[in-house]
């Protein structure tokens, strides 16, 4: 018999971001009264296909085709208000339903902020993470130097006027003092910028703790959506080439604002290879025309930059790694018609550092960049069916391939994306 599915589900990128959780979140959502984001900001991005119809968003969570879902943007998201409010207006455009609610306590990501994006990682080089720039990690440092500024402060004008004093003064002693660089902003014109944006959002704004305290006491159904993936968690991730948020499941509560004293469902999202848009060291690179076939079939540009991802075989002991972190109930596997026609897949199923062999990812980033993947091979399959009802219909390589990951993982695999519609998904 299949276990009940706990009204509390949580969806997160179990690799380096880009698995296709869009497309598994929307998934999940048709059966959700809430999806809410809980970290991160406009640097991640998801793609939602529908027949003709292609969505690409940044802020908003994924339920957006679903009329009964709320979706919830939680204080744990940085939120820049021009993205935000175009992204409304796409939806408008388009006739979806926009039940949104934003956290009061959500951080506000100014325009000087993108500017110390650049200046950060022209300082750091070589330890740059490959940021989108998008002026995340400069507003998260600010949330913890503490004169950030907030959804709610944006509301009161005497309050907004006194707190971008603070923070502006700030931003442009760094851009002027430390990076040497002109500080080209004004701050009557950044005011008037934002309190006009102001009213568009106001709206919108709701006390989310009491909203999902009293979802949860009513046994709502309520998803969790991750932005990114395990290995850019700031804690638990690949430091300092991670994002500047904790992308794994521990953190949902503290991102959304609400207490969840129950058991969640963890569903962990995995693609067939892996890809990667960082600067730092990544072991299963495929660094041949054979990595070059698998980014054009799989069109593996950033969602949020358009460039191009970096492509690698899967990684098996960074997938267990994830899952010692996130503790997952299952994991998706996606774009396994991607590699269809190979005639071998390789699978990394350990790794040798200065001719040692361990099963497990380094914490340090010197033992990390000494990897040596160990392989194993597999058959390749053809063409997949148009249609799958289940895994019976799979070529037997196929399923030699998900066995394997299981296998190796521990993880069971309950659902398969054999391609982009919302469709093209088969249960096991």
């Amino acid at each position: 018999m299949q276990k009940k599915i706990n009204n509390i589900v949580v969806i997160l990128g179990a690799q380096w971001g880009d698995e296709g959780k869009g497309k598994v979140t929307d998934f999940f959502s048709s059966k959700s009264d809430y999806v809410v984001r809980f970290q991160g900001g406009n640097n991640a991005g998801h793609t939602i296909i529908l027949g003709e119809k292609v969505l690409k968003l940044h802020l908003i969570p994924s339920g957006i085709l679903h009329e009964n879902c709320t979706l919830v943007i939680g204080n744990g998201v940085v939120i820049n208000p021009k993205v935000l409010i175009d992204e409304i207006g796409i939806l408008k455009k388009e006739n979806l339903k926009t039940s949104l609610l934003i956290s009061k306590r959500a951080h506000l990501i100014m325009p000087y902020h993108v500017d110390m994006d650049h200046h950060l990682t022209g300082f750091q080089n070589e330890l740059a993470a490959g940021s989108t720039r998008s002026g995340i990690a400069p507003v998260y440092a600010d949330k913890m130097y503490r004169h950030g500024l907030r959804i709610i402060d944006l509301l009161n004008e005497t309050v907004f006027r006194k707190r971008l004093k603070k923070s502006f003064d700030f931003n442009r002693g760094l851009v002027e003092k430390v990076f040497e660089q002109p500080f080209n902003y004004s701050y009557e014109e950044i005011l008037e910028e934002y309190l006009g944006y102001a009213e568009t959002i106001r709206p919108y704004v709701k006390n989310v703790t009491e909203e999902l305290t009293g979802a949860v006491k009513e046994n709502k159904t309520i998803l969790f959506e991750g932005a990114q993936g395990a290995c850019l968690d700031i804690d638990h991730g690949l430091y300092p080439y991670t994002t500047s948020s904790n992308t794994v499941g521990g953190h949902i509560e503290a991102g959304a604002g609400v207490g969840i004293n129950k058991e969640k469902h963890v569903v962990g999202i995995a693609k067939a290879y892996l890809t990667y848009v960082g600067r730092g060291p990544f072991p299963t690179e495929i660094q041949s025309s054979l990595g070059e076939k698998i980014r054009e079939t799989g069109q593996e540009y950033g969602t949020t930059t358009g460039r191009p991802r970096r492509v690698g075989w899967i990684d098996l002991v960074q997938l267990k790694h994830a899952n010692q972190i996130n503790a997952f109930s299952e994991l998706i596997l996606t774009k396994v018609d991607v590699l269809s026609g190979f005639s071998e897949i390789k699978i990394c199923v350990g790794y040798k550092i200065d001719g040692e062999t361990i099963n497990y990812v380094p914490s340090d980033l010197e033992s990390f960049t000494k990897i040596e993947p160990i392989y194993e091979s597999l058959k390749g399959w053809g063409s997949l069916p148009t249609k799958i009802n289940n895994i019976d219909e799979c070529p037997t390589e196929l399923k030699t391939f998900i066995n394997r990951i299981e296998d190796l993982t521990g993880n069971h695999i309950s659902l398969v994306s054999y391609g982009p519609d919302r469709n093209q998904t088969f249960k096991l």
